[in-house]
């Protein structure tokens, strides 16, 4: 057998086990343990919504901020974590056409906050674009965060720990958009925290105040490894997706070492009949 086939099928293998990571299929929960803000770091909060209806679907994700760490910590070899369709398929499309998708006018942030400390707070933001962001603005977002979960998501008027939680208009109980909109109650013009559905990934970032001035510029400091950021994604029909780039080493399945082992010795049998003639 010559050198170069066997190479050609060792590629072919190996070339099989270095891949994409696969994604992980994570489940929200239905309800509490609510994401206690305040004394503890805060959920991670999903807020989709379409200004022009005035509707909203809030979700909790089921962890807080710790669930990513720190930045210096994102996966080296890549993950996807894929959330699913908030509330299944049936809620997303009665809350929000594709009509008003198409347009764009359906957005998302992902968020969670750390206000441990209130004058050094911690967030974990979505920034499709990014400016100047001061001290008194992280403290700002910090506290419409937790304000959100404690007074809208959790409590009984609002939401009741039910999750996801919808509205169907800006007067509803549970619209939290005013905590959770593309300012964050707190970005400055020049920073946007939302996306669109259906439209291009955006970045994630964690922002941390300096517990200097309040005027005292801080610098976002984006979740990525070497290979390149990472990003969250909603598609149009609603599936929502954290993304880091990279690939992980996935054992091949016994059936694929039996095929190449076959395919080798197929190209023993060849070479030996071709000899032979």
């Amino acid at each position: 057998m010559k050198l170069s086939v066997k190479s050609a099928i060792g590629a072919a293998l190996l070339g099989t086990v270095s891949m994409s990571a696969f994604a992980t299929s994570i489940t929200p929960p239905a309800s509490g343990p609510v994401p206690v803000p305040g004394l503890v770091p805060g959920g991670v909060i999903l807020e989709v919504w379409d200004a022009t209806t005035g509707t909203s679907l809030t979700e909790w994700l089921g962890g807080d901020i710790s669930t990513f760490g720190t930045p210096s910590a994102t996966p080296a070899g890549g993950e996807v974590l894929d959330y699913g369709i908030p509330g299944g398929a049936t809620t997303w499309s009665s809350v929000f056409t594709a009509a008003e998708i198409a347009a764009g006018h359906v957005q998302f942030t992902v968020t969670a906050a750390n206000d441990v400390a209130p004058s050094t707070p911690i967030m974990d933001a979505t920034l499709s674009q990014v400016g100047t962001i001061r001290n008194s603005a992280v403290t700002a977002m910090a506290s419409a965060s937790n304000t959100g979960i404690a007074s809208v998501f959790n409590a009984t008027a609002g939401c009741n720990n039910v999750n996801p939680c919808v509205a169907l208009t800006t007067t509803a109980p549970g619209y939290m958009v005013n905590d959770f909109n593309q300012t964050l109650g707190g970005l400055a013009t020049g920073n946007s925290a939302a996306g669109v559905a259906g439209g291009s990934a955006i970045g994630f970032y964690q922002i941390t105040g300096t517990g200097g001035s309040s005027v005292t510029a801080v610098t976002p400091v984006q979740f990525k490894n070497a290979t390149g950021v990472a990003t969250w994604s909603l598609s149009a029909t609603g599936d929502l997706v954290y993304t880091v780039p990279g690939t992980s080493a996935v054992p091949l399945p016994a059936a694929i070492w039996l095929l190449g082992s076959g395919l080798l010795g197929l190209a023993g049998i060849g070479r030996r009949k071709i000899l032979a003639a």
